[in-house]
C-alpha cells in the first residue's frame, strides 16, 4: 500500500521490508532505524518553522500490511531524553547520545541535561 495523505505530508517515510510475527518482533528488530529517524525528525525542527512533523512507518506484521503516522510537536523534546538517549546508551553509541544532547539543547535552549 502506498502512502495516502492522512493528515499532512510526512517529514520522513520509512518502508520496512520483511515479515514479522508480531509487533514486538517488528519493533525489536527495527528500533534503531526508527529511533535514528526520530532523531532526524527532531533535527528537522531546527530548519523548519512547522510546529509538528510526521514520521510515516509502513511494514508487514503477521502477513498484514501495517502503516501508521507518528506526529510529533516541536515542544515534545522529552522524547529525546526519555527514550532516545537511554536506548543509544544501552547499545553504547555514545557519539549518538552526544548528538541527541546537543539537539535537545538547541531545541530547548537548555544546557542542563547530563548524560550519566
Amino acid at each position: 500500500m502506498a502512502y495516502t495523505k492522512k493528515t499532512q505530508t510526512p517529514f520522513i517515510k520509512m518502508y520496512i521490508k520483511g515479515s514479522y510475527d508480531n509487533f514486538d518482533d517488528f519493533y525489536d528488530v527495527n528500533k534503531k532505524p526508527i529511533y535514528e529517524n526520530l532523531f532526524l525528525l527532531f533535527e528537522g525542527f531546527k530548519n523548519i518553522k512547522n510546529k509538528s512533523l510526521t514520521l510515516y512507518v509502513q511494514a508487514i506484521i503477521k502477513g498484514i500490511e501495517w502503516d501508521t503516522e507518528f506526529k510529533y510537536h516541536r515542544d515534545e523534546t522529552i522524547l529525546l531524553t526519555r527514550d532516545l538517549i537511554p536506548y543509544f546508551e544501552s547499545i553504547e553509541d555514545y557519539e549518538k547520545c552526544h548528538e541527541i544532547k546537543l539537539l535537545h539543547e538547541s531545541l530547548t535552549n537548555k544546557k542542563e541535561l547530563a548524560i550519566i
